[in-house]
Parts: C-alpha cells; sequence; structure tokens
C-alpha cells in the first residue's frame, strides 16, 4: 500500500502551485472560457482594475469604427426635432419620426450611388453573398459632415454611454423582390471583446411597395395610432401577402410586428441585455420589395468592454 506523502511535502506542492495557477493556468483559462459579463454598465468598470483611458479598438483608417476625434461639427439641415414612441421596454424598442430631415435623407441617399455592392452574410466564419438570404446592395458612406452629425446624434440619443462605439454606416439598397431574411444583429461574441448593443434601423427612400421590417417574436400594440408605423391586419390582403415564395408562415405579415418604410423615421432597438446576452425577440428581417426602390441606413453601437489594467 502506498505511503501517505509527508505534510510538508503537501506544504511545498502548495507553495508552488499557487504562483503557476496565478501566472499560468488562469490566464490560460480567461482565454480560453472568458469570464462572462455581469453587465453591460457595472459599477466595477469605474474601479482602478480597468483602463478607461484605452479603448482597445484598432481605430486604423480602414477600421469598422468612427472614432470621436474632435473635430467640430457643421450640422447644417438637422431636422427641427423629432418624436419618440415607446414599443416595448423589455427589449427597449423605441420608433422615432422625423430622425432624419428630407435633406440629410436626400444627400445621403445621392452620396451612396456609384458605391454599391453586392450586400454579403457573415456566418461568424466567413462572408459571402448569398440572394436567398439577403438580395440587397450596400454602400459604405462616407464621414462627412452629414454623416459625422448623424454620429453624433446617435450618441446623444443614447446619453454618451461609455465604452460605446459608433460603427461605419452603410446605405442599403432593395429593389424589387430586395430582402433580408430573419436573422440577429448580434452574434453573442461580447465575452469574447465586443458586440452590436443596439441598432437604428433608418429609412432614407421608400418609394416602394412592401418591403417592410418584421419582428415575429413582438406583439402588435393595442393602439390604432400604431398603423400610422405599422402594418395592421384590417389593410388589404395584397399588402399583407406580399412576402413571396419561401416565406413560410412563420415569417407571414401577420406574425408579430412589421414596420412601414416612411422616409426619414427610423426604428431604434438594444440588442443585448444588461448581462450581455442578446434579445432573441429582436429577431428581424426585411420583407420584399414588391415595386419599386427601398434605401435603408444602419446604425450600429458597438459596446466594447474596457480593459483590465496589467
Amino acid at each position: 500500500m502506498a505511503s501517505m506523502p509527508k505534510f510538508s511535502t503537501v506544504i511545498s506542492w502548495l507553495i508552488y502551485s499557487v504562483p503557476i495557477y496565478i501566472f499560468v493556468l488562469n490566464p490560460l483559462l480567461q482565454q480560453v472560457v472568458p469570464k462572462p459579463v455581469s453587465s453591460l454598465w457595472d459599477a466595477n468598470y469605474a474601479s482602478d482594475d480597468w483602463d478607461d483611458s484605452a479603448p482597445g479598438l484598432n481605430l486604423t483608417d480602414d477600421s469598422f469604427i468612427s472614432p470621436e476625434d474632435g473635430v467640430p461639427l457643421n450640422c447644417a439641415g438637422e431636422p427641427a426635432g423629432y418624436k419618440v414612441h415607446l414599443l416595448s421596454r423589455t427589449p427597449l424598442i423605441l420608433y422615432i419620426e422625423n430622425f432624419l430631415s428630407d435633406e440629410e435623407a436626400d444627400h445621403l441617399v445621392d452620396t451612396s450611388l456609384n458605391k454599391y455592392t453586392p450586400s454579403i452574410v457573415y456566418d461568424g466564419f466567413t462572408e459571402r453573398v448569398d440572394p436567398n438570404k439577403r438580395l440587397s446592395d450596400r454602400a459604405l458612406l462616407d464621414r462627412d459632415d452629414t454623416v459625422r452629425c448623424l454620429e453624433d446624434r446617435a450618441r446623444a440619443f443614447q446619453g454618451w454611454r461609455p465604452h460605446l462605439y459608433i460603427e461605419r454606416m452603410w446605405a442599403q439598397r432593395y429593389n424589387a423582390s430586395g430582402h433580408y431574411r430573419h436573422h440577429y444583429d448580434w452574434t453573442g461574441s461580447l465575452a469574447r471583446g465586443g458586440d452590436r448593443l443596439s441598432t437604428f434601423m433608418v429609412y432614407l427612400a421608400a418609394d416602394c411597395e412592401g418591403g417592410g421590417t418584421n419582428f415575429p417574436r413582438l406583439q402588435m400594440p393595442a393602439g390604432k395610432q400604431w398603423c400610422r408605423f405599422l402594418e395592421c391586419e384590417d389593410e388589404q390582403s395584397e399588402a399583407e401577402g406580399g412576402a413571396g415564395e419561401g416565406w413560410d408562415r412563420a415569417t407571414s405579415k401577420k406574425d408579430g410586428i412589421t414596420f412601414k418604410p416612411i422616409k426619414g423615421n427610423a426604428v431604434f432597438w438594444e440588442n443585448l441585455r444588461p448581462d450581455g446576452t442578446g434579445y432573441t425577440e429582436t429577431w428581424h428581417a426585411a420583407y420584399p420589395v414588391t415595386s419599386g426602390t427601398k434605401v435603408g441606413l444602419n446604425i450600429w453601437s458597438w459596446y466594447q468592454p474596457p480593459k483590465r489594467r496589467r
């Protein structure tokens, strides 16, 4: 029978294993199994353990983030004001009337011309063009005065939250049959570095039939006033039946809610819960355009947790 190790030997093992765990095993485990985020706005982020001075982003000229650089803004053509309507508290979903002025919307449509390329889908590993899932064109907008002022408006709307960055903006053009099947804007990647906290879906042009933005997991609000912005059941059946072939009952316009494309208006929603996990209620799609052209604008806010001080 094997003898038990001496007490002094056990103590020696413990003494040597503590620094090995602290300096070797623990850093490796944090990379393989990241610590879950307890709250996006945890007060602990303001402690001395976190470096608030460094954003932790690679802000190169081709970065997907639009950095705040302190350059004065020239915001000519801004809307006189916009109206906000609360549709849902959890997740937070707001409808915004006149988020953009006609002048701003027309400018963004004009500057997007001759820049469009086929839209891509991302499966977590690769980017590809898949017209069956997403049929549209997209154009990366230059950061001129109008775009920079809109970035500032999006930050202000959300209360200038710390560690929240506006992504570069893309115009999305949907011609006849253009669509984007149901998807999330969040990816569940917050524990690995960052994720999209919120989305503004802005309509730049809406000279079209069809093309509504559908949320099948949301409930229709009770007030008839919402029929100004949402497709209601008592509207003509032809409008309700425009989803096209291949869109089954789960994507029927009678399920959930569908926002009408209205120029200058926007839908805002939060993608992530306070603990960093995604809201499944934000599953959404761009229904097919049956005629004409719709141009949308995505304003995504990227949340990047601060890094621990070394």
